[in-house]
């Protein structure tokens, strides 16, 4: 049997003299249909004759599938894994394979990778060096209304008549963070899953936290202090709230400050005026209190403002003096003028150079001082008026209630004024309680006399 090698077989059109349409050439291992007049296509059928893949060179489209059958593209690597496949069906891409991941690049038309899916990383890259990427989403009115600006690096959501929002949900599907463009409101938390806003600095320090479940702002932190500034239209600092310093400052040169706390009823109800030097505290309907208390929470001072009383709860009106140094003072102590204009404890009996009674004895302490001069030593106030604890030398005179007190022997005593002539100019005041004998102290109402 005789065998014909044939290393091309050519096809013509109409005749033998006719172009070349298909041409069959075994040394390249090539077919080529059509020719510079003709355009070539190539078609197969399946077994019921429908066309299932169409080559064109007219249009240059490639068509797999249709006729109730789905076409697809598959490719493997050399190891016979699919790597590429286009499913029909699922109007699917997929690229990459286990130990073989897959990458889609696109590059520009000087040959920059401006586009890359990495399936290694599960990155999506967009743009390159002089090429700057975007992405941008329109909405069916062709509205541009989501906008990544590489150049810019600026992420838009929303445009004129479609305002934008971002949300995100938590494992549980609730809407745990919303930007919401149409009212200009971020929400972050949501019922069952308190949100949280935290900025932290350079040295990964939590400095800004936003705490939903306390409803507590905290600003600052070990190391770095919080702050709060809001500056007016000319860029001038009238609000400074100083967490190094515990200080509040509000207002500026040219833009002074004030403080407004309105009441229920919108009445402005305290009012500290920078401009005026003014602190304004009550309203019509509304009157204010000053109330002042001590560290055990005691109210001490209190400006009421409905009937204009200054109340002190503590006892007497005293004025600071020097004390001699050399001089044993104690409070309840009756003092007198000495020859170096300092105070020091009576020695004598109607001494009409007494000014007081130092104050802060038993259980009554000064309302009022005056004269005080921190930080300067031998100085103590003396009740000049008001109740004030009293020593007593009741051994000079049974001492009865609304008895007159003067100065006695016994230093830093008073007695009971037994003859008026002799105490005018040295009257202390008024016992408030009587003591039958001995030394001992009882409150007085001081009254100098």
């Amino acid at each position: 049997m005789s065998e014909t090698i044939v290393e091309q077989l050519d096809i013509r059109q109409n005749n033998d003299s006719g172009p070349i349409i298909i041409s069959l050439n075994a040394q390249n291992g090539s077919v080529q249909i059509g020719d510079s007049s003709t355009s070539g296509e190539l078609l197969i059928n399946d077994n019921n004759g429908n066309t299932i893949l169409t080559i064109s060179a007219a249009n240059g489209t490639a068509t797999l599938g249709g006729h109730g059958k789905d076409g697809d593209i598959s490719v493997k690597d050399r190891n016979n894994q699919t790597v590429l496949n286009f499913t029909g069906h699922n109007a699917l891409l997929r690229v990459g394979a286990e130990e073989n991941e897959g990458d889609i690049e696109v590059y520009d038309g000087v040959g920059r990778r401006v586009f890359q899916f990495d399936g290694n990383y599960a990155v999506l890259r967009v743009g390159a060096e002089g090429n700057e990427g975007d992405i941008i989403v329109k909405d069916g009115s062709n509205r541009e209304v989501f906008h990544v600006d590489g150049n810019n690096a600026i992420l838009r959501v929303g445009s004129t008549g479609n305002e934008g929002d971002i949300s995100v949900r938590d494992a549980e599907n609730r809407e745990v963070f919303h930007m919401d463009g149409e009212y200009a409101v971020l929400r972050i938390g949501a019922s069952g899953n308190e949100g949280d806003l935290i900025v932290k600095d350079g040295s990964n320090r939590e400095v800004f936290h936003v705490d939903g479940n306390n409803a507590i702002l905290r600003i600052g932190s070990n190391g770095n202090e919080g702050d709060i500034s809001v500056r007016d239209g000319s860029n001038r600092e009238v609000f400074h709230m100083d967490g190094n310093h515990a200080v509040l400052r509000i207002g500026v040169a040219g833009n002074e400050g004030d403080l407004i706390v309105r009441d229920a009823e919108n009445r402005e109800v305290f009012h500290m005026d920078g401009n005026h030097a003014v602190l304004r505290v009550g309203a019509n309907g509304n009157e204010g209190d000053i109330i002042v208390r001590n560290g055990s929470g005691d109210e001490v001072i209190h400006l009421n403002g409905d009937n204009g009383d200054i109340i002190m709860r503590n006892a007497d009106f005293a004025e600071d003096f020097d004390i001699n140094a050399t001089k044993n003072a104690l409070p309840g102590y009756v003092m007198v003028l000495g020859q170096d204009g300092t105070l020091e404890p009576c020695v004598k009996a109607y001494d009409n150079t007494t000014v007081g009674v130092i104050s802060g004895a038993g259980s009554y302490k000064p309302g009022i001082i005056m004269d005080k001069q921190e930080g300067i030593d031998n100085r103590l106030p003396i009740a000049m008026m008001g109740k004030v604890f009293c020593m007593i030398d009741a051994d000079q005179g049974a001492v009865s209630i609304g008895d007159l007190l003067t100065t006695s022997n016994t230093s830093g005593h008073a007695m009971k004024v037994q003859s008026i002539e002799k105490g005018f100019g040295s009257v202390i005041g008024k016992a408030l309680q009587p003591l039958d004998s001995g030394k001992g102290m009882i409150p007085i109402l001081v009254s100098l006399q």
